[in-house]
């Protein structure tokens, strides 16, 4: 395989990438479809948001200490509905985790499309042999790009420089992120 250029298109190289598989996705269109994932997962904050209004219709027991030190309590604390809120802010912080994880890492590592790269027309793919990655090198993909971003913020703004247009979470796994022919 040769690119435009007339140098040899490296298996995994944008040039090999762009040749065999199609235009390789930039920075605008990938952030776009990981912000239609991002709001998949704000399902969660439905239930969580009831919790919250539930802890709220528990008020908190008010305490007073009288001059010689002893403490009393006073207030209408339910403990039911303080428990409820609770379990409902839990259910939606895993509500969402769940929709990343079948999302961004079944999903994507199955097919080769989370929901948002769906909508906006991109593919996730091994950079030489075209095919998805799997949901274990998406699981990989993603911590690292993960973790990349926590310490160094440099996980998504790599691929703003870099020759074959790839964050340093694909360059451990091997992917490329590419544009969907329209039919």
């Amino acid at each position: 395989s040769y690119s435009g250029a007339g140098q040899p298109g490296l298996p995994g190289s944008l040039a090999y990438v762009e040749q065999n598989f199609g235009k390789v996705a930039d920075f605008g269109q990938r952030a776009l479809a990981y912000l239609i994932d991002l709001a998949l997962t704000l399902i969660g904050l439905v239930p969580m948001v009831i919790g919250i209004i539930s802890d709220q219709g528990a008020p908190e027991v008010e305490e007073r200490t009288d001059e010689f030190g002893y403490t009393t309590s006073t207030g209408d604390f339910d403990p039911a509905l303080a428990v409820v809120g609770g379990l409902l802010i839990t259910l939606g912080a895993l509500i969402s985790i769940g929709i990343t994880i079948w999302n961004r890492i079944f999903k994507m590592g199955r097919t080769g499309q989370s929901v948002g790269k769906k909508v906006i027309g991109l593919y996730l793919l091994d950079d030489k042999t075209g095919q998805p990655i799997g949901a274990g090198m998406c699981f990989l993909r993603e911590l690292l790009q993960g973790l990349i971003n926590q310490v160094f913020y440099l996980g998504w703004l790599w691929m703003l420089w870099d020759a074959d247009k790839q964050t340093l979470g694909d360059k451990a796994v091997h992917s490329s992120v590419v544009v969907v022919p329209k039919r």
